[in-house]
């Protein structure tokens, strides 16, 4: 399925990201970086949604997502998606990983990896029902749009356009303060506004304005 371009937002960092907590549907505020990491994304975002000044802005509704999405949307309106939620964590949420990691007995590796933290939590939502959801979400798409979500989602939502295998998505960075285009399944991180100048020159060029 082809989808159309989207502008791929993580939320800024939270206290609770500091602390090493797993947040899934619970949340936290965003620290003076997370705000920093904001400004930045819209920084980055401008010359694009200049290009584009229709274009859709999607955000989750959980208070880190949306706070973070208004700092970019810069006035412009946001539109709140129940499917971009981050995926539930169940009874493991609010929790420290490192705690989590001690009581189940896992190793190091493990200790480091939120991605499978997240999928194997008791009551949570899983990966199969989180990768439907996803779908759903993309397959509404009818115009380009900037999604701002959270770490797990945003990966599964990568995925899915890049054509990506579970230990590929889990393998993803959820790098923060960033922009990652996906376009014709293919992904670009956009780390700057001049590397945001220089796609718009290059790639937007050709691309229909939004509606």
């Amino acid at each position: 399925m082809i989808y159309p371009t989207l502008y791929l937002l993580r939320h800024g960092q939270t206290e609770w990201n500091v602390e090493g907590r797993l947040q899934g549907r619970l949340d936290s505020a965003l620290t003076e970086t997370g705000v920093a990491q904001a400004h930045a994304q819209r920084a980055i975002l401008a010359p694009i949604l200049t290009a584009h000044p229709g274009i859709a802005i999607h955000a989750s509704p959980l208070g880190r997502a949306w706070r973070t999405a208004s700092i970019v949307a810069e006035g412009r309106a946001v539109q709140a998606m129940d499917g971009l939620k981050e995926v539930s964590a169940g009874t493991w949420e609010g929790r420290l990983r490192a705690d989590v990691v001690a009581e189940r007995g896992y190793g190091s590796a493990e200790e480091k990896d939120m991605f499978s933290l997240f999928l194997t939590a008791p009551n949570g939502e899983g990966g199969a029902a989180l990768e439907s959801r996803c779908r759903a979400y993309l397959e509404s798409l009818t115009q380009p749009t900037v999604i701002v979500s959270h770490g797990v989602v945003s990966a599964f939502l990568r995925g899915i356009i890049c054509g990506l295998s579970i230990d590929e998505i889990a393998a993803l960075p959820h790098v923060q303060g960033v922009v990652t285009v996906l376009s014709g399944h293919q992904a670009r991180v956009l780390e700057t506004p001049e590397a945001a100048e220089a796609y718009v020159t290059h790639a937007l060029a050709s691309d229909p304005p939004a509606a």
